[in-house]
């Protein structure tokens, strides 16, 4: 039989056969179109990864990240029976970080690491579900404005959980259009997966899923006989919930005692919010306009989708802060909405000549460039929580107050904190003994039990401070406060200060940011 016996059909062409010549031109291309791709969500990653990495160690760890440190070096039994009395809606990441830190150690640039790590994976899951809505350029400038965003900075050097709220928030975005675009079991799976994650690592950001809803309603509008994308979101969003409901559980019973103190948002905190969401009023400002122009694009659909994705999940917990007996109005709890914010502005920068584009990024870095200094200055994951300084604390200088004891340092001395009644808030213990020289160790004369010794966050002082005082008997003692105003006998209980006023006299006194330190001689 010949060739001609195959000949195809009436109206058909058959495909032109691939010679050496013709496969080797078909790799070149392939290889050259690959790169092309991969710049999409590879610089926005590069550049997230820049501004992360920069001068990393230079804040001090503030009181939030020496909670972290507190509770993920201890051990993994001891740090689960404290989860089941607080702090149980950060123990995904806890429990992480101390895995981590076993491997790498606890400098504050390993601590860093990961949430540097996770925000330069949301850069690129932002950029890629960017192309996805928009179009490639559209992905690339939305990966590029995350990148340039000063919260993603300022929380991608913390030793929390944000960015890895961030960077599941972003994921489950693009994992939610992937479905859409094709759906099936595995990719619904998927789905639910980082609708699970983003419950287990901030129970807060599952309020996504009602914009998320939105957008599949109005990817089945199109085709209402697609019953399987509805039924396969519903499934999905259903699993990945019911799987944190043991978190839900137990964190609904801490959340009194843990943000019990966040008051009730008034209405005009709708609009104030965003300058802190974004850490910068510049980038709330730049991002509201480029976000505006992304309803100039041909992608109507992306657009409202979008649109709900930035507003609605503010707006539902604003209302549910309103209704419920504890409220959940934080900027930093609203964090998982940059990916959508970012991919907006992208798609807006997008309409624009390449020759615009770069004008506005070039504009907008050099109006966001102050807030990106501030951020990696000494004290600034303290006093830069905030688009502003903060007016309510000063920041605390642990690295400097822990310079001053171990300066004058000698063996056998002892310390005793102020503020320990409140320690793990104002981390006077845990901040000093971290940045002191390992050779160094001072044994606390008033502490009564360990946060980790009663499954707690902070420590207790001893009942008996008389008792414990004498018991120790050291020559010296090192009295390390917060915020005394001049006396540091004030930042102790009336009893334990008696304890020591009885026994020592003050010999020296230094004040650094925040703090103050005093050295106690026996009398």
């Amino acid at each position: 039989m010949t060739h001609t016996d195959h000949a195809a059909p009436p109206g058909t062409e058959r495909p032109r056969p691939l010679g050496p010549r013709s496969a080797a031109l078909g790799a070149r291309r392939a290889l050259r179109r690959r790169p092309t791709a991969a710049l999409v969500w590879l610089l926005p990653a590069l550049a997230t990864l820049g501004t992360g990495l920069y001068r990393i160690s230079t804040p001090v760890l503030w009181q939030d990240e020496l909670a972290t440190y507190s509770v993920a070096r201890r051990p993994q039994g001891a740090l689960l029976d404290m989860l089941q009395n607080v702090d149980a809606v950060h123990g995904t990441y806890y429990l992480l970080l101390h895995h981590w830190i076993g491997l790498f150690g606890d400098s504050p640039a390993m601590l860093r690491l990961p949430t540097v790590l996770a925000m330069a994976g949301a850069a690129s899951c932002t950029a890629l579900a960017g192309r996805r809505m928009f179009g490639a350029r559209a992905g690339l400038a939305g990966g590029l404005v995350f990148a340039l965003i000063p919260a993603v900075t300022r929380y991608g050097q913390e030793a929390r959980s944000y960015a890895f709220v961030v960077l599941v928030a972003a994921l489950a975005l693009l994992l939610l259009l992937r479905a859409l675009e094709r759906p099936g079991p595995v990719r619904w799976l998927c789905y639910a997966a980082s609708v699970a994650a983003a419950g287990y690592f901030h129970l807060v950001s599952l309020v996504f899923l009602g914009a998320h809803a939105v957008g599949v309603a109005l990817y089945w509008w199109k085709d209402r006989r697609q019953w399987r994308i509805p039924a396969g979101f519903a499934l999905a969003a259903g699993l990945g919930v019911a799987c944190t409901y043991p978190l839900i559980s137990l964190g609904e019973k801490q959340a009194d005692r843990q943000i019990g103190w966040i008051p009730k948002p008034a209405p005009g905190d709708l609009a104030g919010i965003w300058p802190q969401i974004f850490s910068s009023t510049p980038m709330a400002a730049l991002l509201g306009l480029a976000a505006a122009l992304a309803w100039g694009s041909r992608h109507r659909r992306s657009a409202l989708f979008g649109t709900v994705a930035v507003v609605a999940p503010v707006i539902t917990i604003w209302v549910i802060s309103q209704q419920a007996a504890v409220s959940y109005f934080m900027p930093k709890y609203l964090f998982f909405v940059l990916p959508a914010w970012a991919v907006m502005a992208g798609a807006g920068i997008a309409l624009v000549r390449v020759r615009g584009m770069v004008a506005a990024f070039v504009v907008m870095a050099v109006l966001v460039a102050p807030d990106h200094i501030a951020m990696h200055k000494p004290l600034s994951h303290a006093a830069y929580t905030y688009p502003a300084p903060v007016t309510w604390f000063t920041p605390l200088d642990y690295r400097a107050a822990a310079e001053i004891v171990a300066a004058g340092y000698r063996p056998g001395d002892a310390a005793a904190y102020g503020q320990q009644q409140r320690a793990l808030w104002w981390a006077v213990d845990t901040g000093v003994d971290y940045y002191l020289p390992s050779r160094i160790h001072l044994p606390d004369v008033l502490l009564g039990q360990s946060g980790e010794e009663h499954n707690d966050l902070w420590p207790t002082l001893d009942p008996d401070p008389a008792g414990a005082v004498d018991a120790l008997a050291p020559p010296r003692i090192w009295l390390v406060s917060k915020d005394d105003g001049g006396d540091p006998f004030t930042t102790l209980p009336p009893e334990h200060a008696k304890a020591l006023q009885e026994r020592y006299v003050q010999e020296s006194y230094q004040q650094v940011s925040g703090m103050s330190v005093a050295l106690l001689v026996h009398r």
